[in-house]
């Protein structure tokens, strides 16, 4: 049996992770039902909507929307801009081929499983070698109760994708500040994934990594050359995330949002009461963020072992992940950071996904070789998944009112923008959206108005007789919306705040309106910027690894 496994250890592996995949989400979304809110302000709603849009784009051949005209019946809402669509692909892929809007998600979702469990393992075994710990380790990690939290109570599918791909930026940090430092790269591709997913997310690795340097601060002092590699990362992966940033300061500079100038939540009454932090993780609450049972555990452990951890790295991790823990709590003085761009974050409790990796490789380093026989650590792997799936019975069993049919899942709400509404202009009202007919209308002035027609983001509409007419265009007026293929008298396109953002041109005489979305040269050129930078940084990958096999075969 032994001989079997070793000579298929790959292939089960892959078939164990798969299968566990299924297994951990069965419950909430894989019988029939699948446990959401179907609310309006529900970021759930806000993403599968997001992934609706990218579908309805592509099939009007649009390969790159900039705005997401699937939401707010036509008027469109700006998500693109600051959620990057490029790990949705796939799920619209499967709508073109037929899936229905559930069944992409929950293949989506079995998906983003299975890579977690791929790619935590594989991180892990990088360094460790070992196949038991990065086994163990992935299923710490992939099964944790923050990131099933974000699954499938929040579904916040940009920190989903976050949570996905940490491994490998925690495995560039390693590299940079504990191993070889010239696989800076590492951290790189994590930072561009994570950054392609989540905007948040570089923000809380920003802060575990000034802890990092705090720790390390002496060996930095001793070995420079790692600071500069950390330099090397950051600025190549700025330079491949250019197509991200630039279009989305474009924005910001000529849209005011309530995203920047009506935020709703402050980051310093956020933070989570040390009774909420027990409570909530001693019963692997799935309804309220925490790091469950398991973490909490490990947390409570730490203070009485860290002086017998040797590894520095597992030490460090250590030490941070209670310093994360307890700013999660509003015992950490939050608001002295309002003011600064930590405000940004909004909850405290977003630090649990640092967290959770830190104690996961903590318990799953095994310091102390407590876990030395391969039925303690079995034991292990099996209480993860009992207690996940255990919470997501209770999950069900306690708010049965969320736990909706298929059916009601592919009812789509194109009003869902999130609960925070920050891509709305400022002086929007999403009432107000709600009730606007969605056609052109005469503010001021005269005109007749007919053969009104919208694709996308392109409408059109014929005017006769116009005598200095103002008129509200039906889609918000964003950056880059014209209305230069006009035919007649048609002045420039502007978004009018007094009318929650809408559009607004002034015609006389007789002619065609014809507004559209054009990309913006920032738009065009950031993604050419961060084209080039890819390339360059393939091609010095190949030219280092062949430079490096030359001298190889020189010293044979």
């Amino acid at each position: 049996m032994k001989r079997i496994f070793e000579d298929h250890k790959l292939l089960l592996t892959l078939l164990l992770f798969l299968i566990v995949s299924l297994i951990s989400i069965y419950l909430t979304d894989l019988n029939g039902h699948i446990w959401s809110f179907l609310g309006m302000n529900n970021d759930g709603r806000f993403h599968v909507m997001r992934m609706e849009g990218l579908y309805e784009a592509l099939k009007y051949g649009q390969f790159f929307p900039v705005v997401n005209m699937s939401f707010l019946g036509g008027f469109g809402y700006i998500s693109n801009i600051f959620y990057a669509n490029l790990w949705l692909y796939p799920v619209a892929f499967l709508r073109l081929i037929g899936l229905t809007t559930i069944q992409s998600f929950i293949v989506f979702y079995i998906v983003l499983n299975f890579v977690t469990f791929l790619i935590s393992f594989g991180t892990y075994y990088q360094v460790s070698r070992n196949y038991d710990k990065s086994l163990l380790f992935s299923f710490i990690y992939t099964l944790s109760v923050y990131r099933i939290f974000d699954m499938v109570r929040r579904f916040d599918i940009g920190e989903t994708l976050t949570l996905t791909f940490l491994p490998i930026v925690i495995l560039g940090i390693y590299e940079i500040f504990y191993g070889d430092e010239n696989k800076w790269l590492y951290l790189t591709l994590g930072m561009v994934m994570v950054i392609y997913s989540h905007a948040l997310s570089p923000i809380l690795i920003a802060i575990f990594i000034f802890w990092i340097i705090l720790f390390r601060i002496k060996i930095l002092i001793k070995e420079p050359q790692r600071i500069l590699k950390l330099f090397y990362a950051g600025i190549v992966s700025l330079a491949l995330s250019l197509a991200y940033f630039l279009p989305m300061f474009e924005q910001l500079k000529h849209t005011q949002f309530k995203l920047t100038n009506s935020p709703l939540i402050d980051v310093s009454q956020s933070g989570m009461t040390i009774k909420q932090l027990f409570s909530w993780s001693v019963t692997n609450d799935l309804y309220n963020q925490n790091i469950g049972l398991i973490m909490l555990i490990v947390a409570i452990i730490i203070p009485f072992i860290i002086w017998k951890i040797k590894t520095p790295v597992i030490r460090d991790f250590s030490i941070i992940g209670e310093i994360l823990l307890f700013m999660t709590t509003d015992l950490f003085p939050w608001k002295f950071f309002v003011k600064t761009p930590l405000n940004m974050i909004q909850f405290p409790w977003r630090l649990d996904m640092l967290i959770t990796i830190l104690f996961a490789i903590c318990l799953a380093s095994d310091p102390l070789n407590w876990f030395n026989s391969d039925w303690k650590k079995i034991i292990i792997v099996m209480l993860t998944l009992g207690l996940i799936v255990n919470s997501e019975d209770t999950l069900i069993r306690n708010h049965p009112y969320e736990y909706d049919s298929y059916k009601s899942f592919n009812e789509l709400d194109v009003y869902s923008i999130g609960g925070g509404e920050e891509y709305l202009p400022q002086d929007a009202n999403l009432s107000d959206l709600h009730k606007a007919a969605h056609v052109p209308v005469v503010k001021s002035g005269t005109a007749k108005i007919k053969n009104f027609s919208q694709q996308g983001s392109k409408l059109a509409f014929d005017f006769q007789n116009a005598k200095n007419a103002t008129i509200t265009i039906p889609i918000i007026a964003y950056y880059g919306y014209s209305s230069k293929e006009s035919t007649g008298q048609v002045s420039r396109l502007t978004m009018d705040q007094k009318s929650n953002g809408l559009g607004k041109i002034t015609i006389n005489g007789s002619g065609c309106v014809e507004i559209n979305y054009y990309k913006t040269f920032i738009q065009k050129g950031s993604k050419i910027l961060s084209g080039i930078s890819l390339l360059v940084l393939i091609l010095c990958i190949i030219f280092k690894k062949r430079m490096k096999n030359r001298v190889s075969l020189i010293n044979k």
